[in-house]
């Protein structure tokens, strides 16, 4: 391998592009102190891998850039690039010819390294020099300094010179590598087995928790897999038993508000009836003490008349002997009174048809009413059954939640799964007045049913929860994430005193303390206004920013956008849903009260009715009988008359009726009209008393049902409640304990085994998982990091041996590899630095021996040198030119007997006389066929032995340009240099 091209462009002295071609031999580069010659050796030491800023003769690595001159400015990079010819593949690059270069920009620090142009490593180039034998701590570049060095260096210095020559560098630096690979493996070695140790003091509780824990799990996954089945058996089981219950309550409870309604009537009827039966016993009693006083009277004058009628009676039948005139004056008076008591019934008749007529006319009346009274009952039992079946429909709507979105009511159904994490629904959590509700309704809409959360995570657990078990969607408002929303101070001014502006919707809502920012986050910035023109106006006022709702629900947007039309009302609204169950509530006992109060007033008017009946059949009956004796009568009148004509001819002139007759048929009148009314009472009484018996008979039968059914439904509510409990706990136990819901569960999990057997085997793991105590889920995972981790430190324990082992081995077989290469190097160079030297002084003896032969791997390497003549062991006494000598027979001896590609000569034959100097030149041309040399001199003895000179100057001060020169042309500059020094 040759160096055939050296190029430089901004390093150091060389502004302008410097370019040096050589064909192999000995090449001289000659020229004045200061022109820059010996930067050649700079540049070329700095792209072999020179790192050492001292080394090359600066204060900091950035002085090898060009620093400018008076003439030329500086340079803002450093480039040299040396091109070999590679045909010989001295070196592992694949190409015959090949570049390396380094380019340092000003200010950014790093070097850049490039093999044929291409990116390449420090390690990359300095791999290649090593490999070729030019690196730049080998012999390849030799300085004055260094000739001195070798002679007065110290024997392990000089050990360092053989060893480049043997080759063993990069032996050594591998070893070096190796040992550093060692420390650190060593060091890892250390730090895993101290971590192996800490891990094993882990591991052993650890594996105990693990196991204790996948104990847990197993018996966890086995009691799931067969509780879940159990819970959705018991969850099914026990729905349809309470749905059954259910059914069974509210048709008892209809049966049971049908009974207390009947009660009701039948107590209503036999209270009013007893009142009424006491009432009409106390008139009969009344009027039987008028009638007994009345009788008495009749009596003392029916006796008086007696007298008066039985004398009459004698002289009409002859038993008295009497005249014509007293026969038909009797006659007279038997018809006066006949004739008085015909007018008297008939008067009483009269009187009688007229309250027959009367009382027909209150009946029809009565009848009429009741009919009424009917009717109106009988709408407002309708009105009671249409209030209980609404009822029931809204309850329903809030017990199973049909009028909510399937995710909203799966998250409800399901809350105890997120704890206190879970705060409501937004209907839940705020209230408004009626008035106000449609407005906020209308606002807030699907809205109200979000669900409201603490913290997004729980929002992100419902959601995953819903995923997991199909659950359907929800929206969530977590409180930690929302912010309130408000109106600009300036609007609120501007709303107030406006026409149809009633309030901030947030205003008009009520919150525990806790949602505040929940509220005004949904209602903060809407207005509510009265009607939908007020809205339109305040939306212009407010410039159409803000949402603005009337209290029958009609929106104006933001922007402008109206929305609304007729309001409708419905009844399951959620806002309204509690109002309209607790109104319906409210409205049944009123409804029930009024439908009592009409069943008493059917009652009164009833036996009002069925008294009108009675006195209509007294009375009528009355009437029979009263025609009856007053026809009677008239026969006896016509009788009486056909008697009297028997008598006289003369027309009949009455005679006046007797006070008695008149006195008696006036209290016989009122004794009838007594006596009619009190049969009327008693028989009104008789037929209450024969009323109540079968009311009584019907209120216990009632009221026996009534225990009965009541009784059944107590135990029914007992079982309910009890029910209601266990599929609570159930309810519970899935959703809490096992994240599913019922829908999900009975999906996937079906249960295997027999209800009881089940039951037992799931209350035996669950004791044994009591049993377990404390567990710690994690452990397993941690358990099996930590073992995967041991296990592999273990590994890693295992490779680092092995690697340690196989880096001892290698240290090893390189000691072997430096050891053989210095022993044979140490022999070779001894055999020429015998003859180097002969040559050289002209006679004498040298040699190269080890300091320690017994440690070959570290001795050092004395010089032993006998010039001509003298006998001085220590090289340090010999002169400068003897040491010189010494030392530059010795580098012609290495590279003799190790023979390098390129080697660069700064100078080092300074210090020879003449002679000796012409001896270092010719022994250059001895050894060109093997070794290249570039020789940097400024001796004429040089000079003359070398194939190729260049010149170093400097036409521009400070800038280094380099041309080919002549032998004749070198002793001028040699002249300069001389005349310089």
């Amino acid at each position: 391998m040759k160096l055939i091209k050296v190029e430089a462009q901004g390093f150091k002295s060389f502004a302008d592009r410097v370019v040096l071609n050589f064909d192999g031999g000995v090449v001289g580069i000659v020229g004045p102190n200061g022109s820059g010659k010996s930067n050649i050796n700079d540049a070329i030491k700095w792209v072999l891998g020179e790192q050492s800023f001292k080394a090359l003769r600066g204060d900091s690595m950035e002085d090898v850039i060009f620093a400018g001159s008076k003439t030329v400015k500086e340079l803002d990079q450093a480039e040299v690039i040396l091109t070999f010819d590679n045909s010989d593949r001295a070196v592992s690059v694949p190409h015959d010819i090949f570049t390396i270069s380094r380019v340092l920009k000003r200010g950014k620090g790093g070097n850049e390294y490039y093999i044929n142009g291409e990116h390449a490593r420090a390690k990359d180039i300095k791999e290649i020099a090593m490999e070729s034998g030019i690196s730049k701590s080998s012999l390849a570049i030799i300085s004055q300094g260094t000739i001195s060095d070798i002679a007065e260096a110290s024997p392990e210095h000089r050990r360092a010179i053989i060893e480049e020559a043997a080759g063993t560098s990069k032996y050594k630096d591998r070893k070096a590598e190796a040992k550093r690979k060692l420390d650190s493996t060593e060091e890892a070695l250390d730090k895993v087995r101290t971590i192996i140790d800490e891990l094993e003091k882990r591991l052993i509780p650890l594996r105990k928790q693990a196991e204790k824990a996948k104990i847990f799990i197993e018996k966890s996954e086995e009691l799931k897999s067969i509780e879940v089945g159990l819970l959705v058996e018991d969850l099914q089981f026990f729905s349809e038993k309470n749905s059954f219950l259910s059914k069974e309550i509210s048709e008892n409870s209809e049966k049971i508000n049908d009974l207390e309604s009947k009660l009701s009537l039948f107590t209503t009827t036999i209270n009013e009836n007893n009142n009424q039966k006491l009432n009409l016993e106390q008139e009969a009693d009344q009027l039987q003490l008028e009638l007994s006083k009345i009788e008495s009277e009749i009596h003392q004058l029916e006796l008086r008349q007696s007298k008066i009628e039985q004398r009459r009676q004698d002289i009409l039948n002859g038993t008295i002997q009497a005249t014509t005139e007293e026969k038909i004056d009797s006659l007279k008076q038997e018809l006066s009174e006949t004739r008085t008591k015909i007018d008297h019934y008939s008067k009483f008749e009269e009187t009688t048809e007229q309250t027959i007529k009367d009382n027909t006319i209150s009946l029809n009346n009565l009848e009429r009413e009741i009919f009424r009274i009917i009717s109106e009952k009988n709408d407002k039992n309708n009105n009671i059954n249409s209030a209980r079946t609404k009822l029931a429909v809204l309850e329903e709507h809030k017990q199973k939640r049909t009028n909510l979105y399937k995710g909203t009511r799966t998250i409800i159904e399901s809350k105890d799964a997120f704890g206190k994490g879970f705060k409501g629904t937004v209907f839940d959590l705020i209230k408004t007045e009626t008035e106000f509700a449609s407005a906020i309704e209308s606002v807030l809409k699907s809205a109200l049913q979000h669900i409201v959360v603490d913290t997004p995570e729980t929002a992100v657990k419902a959601v995953n929860f819903l995923k997991e078990n199909r659950g359907g969607q929800a929206t969530f408002i977590p409180l930690s994430s929302i912010q309130p929303k408000e109106m600009r101070n300036e609007h609120k001014v501007a709303l107030q005193g406006q026409k149809g502006f009633i309030a901030i919707a947030s205003e008009l809502v009520k919150v525990d303390k806790e949602f505040e920012k929940l509220r005004d986050f949904l209602l903060g910035n809407i207005v509510v206004a009265q009607t939908i023109d007020g809205a339109n106006k305040l939306s212009k006022l407010l410039q159409l920013r803000y949402m603005i709702v009337t209290l029958d629900g009609d929106i104006i947007r933001v922007g402008g956008v109206i929305s609304g039309g007729q309001k409708n009302d419905n009844d399951d609204s959620l806002m309204k849903l509690e109002e309209n169950i607790a109104s319906i509530k409210n409205l049944i006992p009123s409804l029930i009260e009024t439908k009592q109060k009409l069943e008493q007033q059917e009652v009164e008017l009833s036996n009002k009715k069925q008294d009108l009946i009675s006195s209509l059949t007294e009375w009528r009956n009355e009437l029979a009988n009263t025609k009856e004796k007053r026809i009677k009568l008239v026969d006896k009148y016509d009788q009486l008359r056909i008697q009297l004509d028997s008598f006289s001819k003369e027309a009949l002139e009455f005679s006046k009726t007797s006070d008695i007759a008149v006195e008696l048929m006036k209290f016989t009148t009122q004794k009838n009209e007594l006596a009619a009314n009190l049969r009327i009472k008693r028989t009104r009484i008789t037929s209450l008393g024969n009323e109540l018996l079968p009311y009584l008979n019907q209120k216990s039968e009632i009221e026996q049902q009534l225990y009965t059914i009541n009784k059944e439904n107590s135990g029914y509510e007992t079982e309910k409640n009890k029910i209601e409990m266990i599929l609570r706990e159930s309810q519970k136990r899935l959703t809490e304990y096992y994240q599913l819901t019922l829908e999900s569960a009975r999906e996937n999990y079906k249960l295997e085994l027999e209800i009881n057997n089940a039951r037992e085997l799931v209350q035996s793991l669950k004791n044994e998982l009591k049993l377990l105590g404390n567990v710690n889920p994690d452990s397993i995972q941690e358990c099996e990091e930590v073992e995967e981790r041991y296990n592999n430190l273990k590994e890693n324990e295992e490779e680092l041996s092995q690697a340690k082992d196989t880096i001892l081995e290698a240290i090893n077989e390189m000691d072997k590899i430096i050891v053989n290469k210095i022993q044979e190097t140490v022999k070779i160079v001894n055999d020429e630095f015998r003859y180097v030297f002969q040559s050289m002084f002209g006679g004498g003896d040298a040699r190269i021996e080890y300091s320690d032969p017994h440690n070959i791997l570290e001795t050092g390497i004395e010089i032993i040198a006998q010039p001509p003549g003298k006998s001085v062991k220590n090289l340090k006494l010999f002169s400068g030119g003897e040491k010189a000598i010494i030392a530059i027979s010795l580098l012609f001896a290495i590279i003799k007997a190790k023979p390098i590609p390129l080697c660069i000569l700064d100078e080092v034959e300074a210090a020879l006389d003449e002679a000796n100097v012409i001896r270092y030149a010719e022994f250059l041309q001895s050894l060109k066929d093997k070794t290249q040399f570039i020789v940097i001199t400024h001796r004429h003895g040089t000079m003359t032995k070398v194939d190729h000179l260049f010149g170093a100057t400097m036409q521009k001060r400070g800038v280094t340009s380099f041309f080919s020169v002549e032998l004749s042309k070198a002793k001028e500059l040699i002249k300069e240099v001389e005349e310089q020094n």
